[in-house]
């Protein structure tokens, strides 16, 4: 699993044409210990789709075989589940292949294409506009309350709907990231934003995922809400406010706010 989740790390940073990192010791220690994971079965799926989108445009024509990375591309444990997953988009109309089991030859899938429906899902790809199974946060990273209180009391709330609460340091902590955060922001379910601090990192994620067309809900600390408020540009949005000492209260507001103004959760 380490390896798998190395392999696509290392495959993002190329694709988006960073310089891979130098895979030193201190460098793979760090790089374990903020315990990466591969991503969900349906953002492989994802993955597939814009890895075969993105080489048609770029060529002009089917990709005619599947490349030995293919796995490590789309975050795949291996290549085999890769290309199983991949049979499973042609089964649902969204990809067109040669499979070469049918042909006595090794099993494997050639002349990959996108199909009408394939092309449509790319497209919503590209534009963010495709809901992944999780939330995403953005805010200041090392506060001794906001910490524990996204710990203990933010991710736990949003699982009580259903879905998993990431941040960047879920992803990785070492490296370039700056291509793994938009990845995560494009295909998330919705953001959550704390503007407690004025992060400008947070500002700036929040604007990425309101560019996309994501559903976008603020946070911020209840005593800074009511002595400064949020940027003029925020303070008018919809924003849950948030006391240490009465976790309760704001998860209740919290979940009910996701189901009413996202409409995110009608069917959990």
């Amino acid at each position: 699993m380490e390896r798998a989740v190395l392999s696509y790390r290392v495959r993002m940073e190329a694709d988006a044409g960073h310089k891979p990192p130098l895979l030193e010791t201190g460098w793979l220690d760090t790089f374990i210990a903020s315990k990466p994971r591969l991503p969900r079965i349906a953002e492989q799926a994802n993955n597939i789709i814009r890895f075969v989108g993105e080489r048609v445009v770029e060529e002009g024509e089917p990709v005619a075989n599947v490349p030995k990375f293919f796995g490590a591309a789309v975050g795949s444990l291996n290549r085999d589940f890769a290309l199983r997953l991949t049979r499973q988009l042609v089964e649902s109309g969204l990809v067109t292949a040669m499979d070469t089991k049918f042909h006595g030859c090794p099993y494997e899938l050639m002349n990959l294409d996108l199909t009408l429906d394939g092309w449509e899902r790319y497209e919503a790809e590209l534009r963010g506009q495709t809901a992944g199974t999780y939330g995403f946060i953005a805010l200041k990273f090392g506060d001794a309350v906001l910490d524990p209180f996204l710990r203990d009391v933010i991710k736990p709330a949003v699982g009580k709907i259903g879905y998993e609460l990431t941040d960047i340091r879920d992803t990785a902590q070492a490296g370039i990231i700056d291509n793994l955060l938009r990845v995560r922001i494009r295909d998330a379910a919705f953001v959550l934003v704390d503007l407690t601090h004025d992060n400008a990192g947070a500002y700036w994620e929040a604007g990425y995922a309101e560019g996309l067309g994501k559903p976008v809900l603020y946070l911020c600390e209840q005593s800074k809400f009511d002595a400064a408020k949020t940027h003029f540009d925020t303070n008018h949005c919809t924003t849950v406010t948030w006391q240490a000492d009465q976790p309760s209260d704001f998860q209740d507001t919290l979940v009910a706010t996701l189901r009413r103004s996202l409409n995110l959760f009608a069917e959990k």
